[in-house]
């Protein structure tokens, strides 16, 4: 069927246009087709492309930052416990975790571990977990950091995961605070002493050799030994300087080895005074770190394992993780710390049997490591008062010794001059 017009041409005919509206005299008024006409589609035959959805945007991930030099990649135990206190103190006041690393990195001073929260930071941001992102950086944030924040992730009760760990580093930091603020006064005297003797040994006592040679008196063994001593260092003190570097790398290189360390640590805990402070700082440790971790929720025998790893005695480190086999075949902790009383006192083996059998072994750990941190604290309070008298004889001998080499010629000299 054919449509036609008022001058009876086909509609056909008309050029695809927009028809508004009727003129006056009947004929339609053509309007130009700038734009399409939303309910029309001319169909060409050829498929109809459709609009794709806009898509997401995909976050990249973000690499961690590498740490470029050794003195400029350092984070002090002081930072750690600010950052955890901080980031405790926030989450709890309700803000998220994201905006809450963002503020925090613009009040770190350290240019690394500002560009380290900084990664964390978009780590966060992309969906990914916390803990995931402390994990690339083993030498920040230790493994017991990490097991704690991602059992804190997991229960939902990360800020007080965060708090718990501020209480740990400041505890930390107390303890190594008052061992340097103890050993500074022994360091000084014997420094002090040093120095002495080697003014004494390179400007003094060479001009007496001299003046006693000259007299043809004999030199006491002491004079003759500093005599020896300042020919080699005047002749040979380029190879002397690198024989003690060498010595020191060598030494250095051969107690990182594990059996020569193994070795060194456990001679380390027979020394008489020394070795007793050592196992009350290392159950110090060991049972404040086991009580965190099972407080956080963490299975015994995961904590044993990531404990053991923060302990810096070698010999406590092996023999808590042969403890964690030990518990994982169903020993009880008791019994396995019975197996080793060079390592475990009577007392605390005694307070773990009371623990396990009254399900308080959290309480009873926490309770014990107050009771060895307050007596390396009592000791370490007194160690000045304790090495001072030690110090004054190390002292007195080494004036004395001096003294008598230095007058027994003086007196040879004043003798032959004497008619």
């Amino acid at each position: 069927m054919e449509y036609l017009d008022n001058k009876h041409k086909k509609i056909d005919d008309f050029p695809l246009i927009q028809l508004d509206k009727l003129s006056a005299d009947g004929e339609f008024t053509k309007v130009p087709n700038k734009a399409k006409m939303s309910s029309f589609k001319l169909y060409t035959g050829k498929p109809e492309k459709k609009k794709s959805a806009p898509k997401s945007k995909v976050k990249k991930e973000v690499k961690p930052v590498a740490k470029k030099s050794f003195s400029f990649g350092m984070v002090s135990l002081t930072e750690k416990m600010m950052f955890m206190d901080n980031l405790s103190t926030m989450l709890k006041a309700g803000l998220a975790l994201a905006p809450a690393l963002k503020t925090l990195k613009k009040e770190i001073k350290n240019k690394y571990f500002r560009k380290v929260v900084d990664y964390l930071d978009q780590h966060v941001e992309n969906g990914q977990l916390l803990s995931k992102g402390m994990s690339n950086y083993p030498k920040v944030f230790p493994e017991m950091i990490i097991a704690t924040v991602e059992v804190g992730e997991n229960t939902g009760m990360l800020a007080d995961s965060f708090a718990h760990l501020a209480e740990i580093m400041k505890s930390q930091k107390q303890l190594r605070s008052k061992i340097i603020s103890a050993l500074m006064y022994p360091s000084i005297v014997l420094l002090a002493l040093i120095g002495v003797s080697l003014f004494l040994a390179l400007s003094i006592f060479p001009q007496l050799i001299d003046l006693f040679a000259s007299a043809n008196v004999k030199l006491p063994f002491v004079l003759r030994a500093v005599q020896a001593i300042n020919f080699f260092l005047r002749n040979y003190s380029f190879y002397a300087i690198g024989g003690i570097i060498v010595f020191i790398i060598i030494l250095k290189i051969i107690f990182n080895i594990p059996k020569p360390k193994l070795f060194l640590h456990t001679f380390c805990l027979n020394i008489p005074f020394a070795g007793r402070l050592i196992k009350e700082i290392s159950l110090t440790s060991f049972t404040g770190n086991l009580n965190a971790l099972l407080a956080a929720g963490l299975a015994i025998v995961q904590s044993m394992d990531i404990v053991a790893k923060t302990l810096g005695n070698m010999r406590y480190r092996k023999e808590i993780l042969a403890m964690s086999d030990e518990l994982e075949k169903g020993n009880s902790l008791e019994k396995a710390m019975a197996k080793r009383p060079d390592l475990f006192p009577s007392l605390t083996i005694q307070l773990c049997q009371v623990g396990e059998t009254t399900g308080e072994l959290e309480n009873i750990l926490l309770k014990i490591s107050r009771f060895y941190e307050e007596r390396v604290n009592n000791v370490l309070t007194n160690l000045s008062t304790i090495i001072e008298p030690v110090l004054l004889v190390i002292v007195g001998v080494a004036v004395g010794f001096i003294a008598i080499s230095v007058i027994g010629p003086m007196y040879e000299l004043t003798s032959s001059f004497a008619p």
